[in-house]
């Protein structure tokens, strides 16, 4: 074995390492959070959990394991064994569909109108590129130049050019001290770009961040196929719209019905608590998205050129003239809870292909 096959052999020892504790952990948390929603809980039987651990390959499951299961019992009321557990999704197929050594070049949102420039994605001003500023046009400024422009254009948000997760570090700066702040005490790796106004439909939904589609693609056969879809919002005064305040507050997902492009009936917060009616007292069942169609087009069209990556997350929204704005892609960890919590089991009409695809990795991890 050289070096080179040494290093990948830890690296990925110690990926999966993480992965196995990450998704214990995180099943056991949701099933806690959501037990405390539903006082008639109900455990999996024997039956069930062998009938899971079977239609997954799962030779030595551990209890985690039929978390994801034993919430979707409880919370919608019947059992599919089709459901994903999150070891499945983040232990075996999400490491081997998503080519590791490609994933923090391509994670990098300062680029990511270069990989796709067909994807309308938010003006970006300037870019702060490992401490270097670049203007829209990816031409190198100086530190002033890049204070001019933003100023400019004000006001603007600013975000993490890199690995973020749940809205941190993501400002609006609205002001000649934000921009003073911003130049002198943010960390390297940022990116400023034009503050979307959403659509008066997602307004209803939450008027202080941009209301996010979360539109879930996947590689079947060569092929990029829709998964499911569901809109990410929230009830509090965050910026990010996946801010979070605590249990039973502020994030909440609702399914959109891909057939009529409106909103399903009953949305969740995170904690699996339902939701039919907003604080606001709007309720959302059948509300339709506009665009919402195209978004989903831009997304398979787009993944056609990306097949080194199994699954995509497309954070999308409709902006004030019923266009699709995509905010980002997520192409690892896409957090399948909140796609199956909303909706139905991920893989859906495609689950006969990745539990096919789960045994083959489990056998060869063996």
């Amino acid at each position: 074995m050289n070096l080179f096959r040494l290093y990948d052999w830890f690296d990925s020892f110690a990926h999966d390492t993480f992965r196995k504790r990450f998704s214990r952990q995180y099943s056991t948390r949701q099933l806690n959070d959501a037990k405390c929603n539903y006082p008639d809980w109900k455990p999996l039987t024997k039956a069930q959990k062998k009938e899971i651990a079977e239609f997954w390959g799962l030779n030595y499951p551990e209890k985690s394991d039929f978390y994801t299961h034993e919430i979707m019992l409880n919370v919608k009321g019947d059992f599919d064994v089709r459901y994903v557990p999150e070891k499945v999704y983040r232990l075996y197929l999400d490491p081997v569909l998503a080519d590791r050594k490609l994933l923090l070049a391509w994670d990098d949102k300062n680029y990511f109108d270069r990989h796709q420039p067909q994807v309308p994605f938010p003006h970006t001003y300037v870019r702060n590129v490992n401490g270097y500023f670049l203007d829209h046009n990816y031409s190198p400024i100086s530190q002033e130049e890049a204070k001019k422009i933003i100023l400019e254009h004000l006001p603007l948000i600013i975000k993490p050019a890199l690995i973020t997760g749940e809205g941190r570090n993501i400002k609006i700066i609205r002001t000649v001290q934000d921009v003073e702040e911003t130049i002198a005490h943010y960390p390297k790796n940022y990116l400023c770009q034009k503050l979307i106004v959403q659509c008066d439909e997602l307004k209803k939904l939450g008027p202080h961040s941009a209301s996010s589609m979360r539109i879930v693609t996947a590689i079947v056969n060569g092929e990029p196929k829709m998964l499911t879809s569901h809109i990410l919002c929230n009830t509090t005064d965050a910026v990010a719209v996946n801010t979070n305040r605590g249990p039973g507050e502020g994030v909440f997902i609702i399914g959109i019905d891909d057939e009529t492009d409106r909103l399903v009936d009953t949305g969740y917060y995170e904690n699996a608590k339902k939701l039919q009616t907003l604080p606001s007292g709007f309720t959302f069942g059948g509300l339709q998205i506009p665009a919402y169609r195209e978004a989903v087009d831009i997304a398979l069209e787009a993944h056609k050129s990306m097949p080194m990556f199994g699954f995509i997350g497309w954070d999308v929204t409709i902006d004030e003239n019923h266009q699709p704005v995509f905010f980002e892609w997520n192409l690892r960890g896409i957090e399948i809870y909140h796609s199956q919590l909303s909706m139905e089991p991920l893989f859906g009409q495609y689950s006969d292909y990745f539990v096919e695809l789960t045994k083959k990795i489990i056998k060869v991890n063996k």
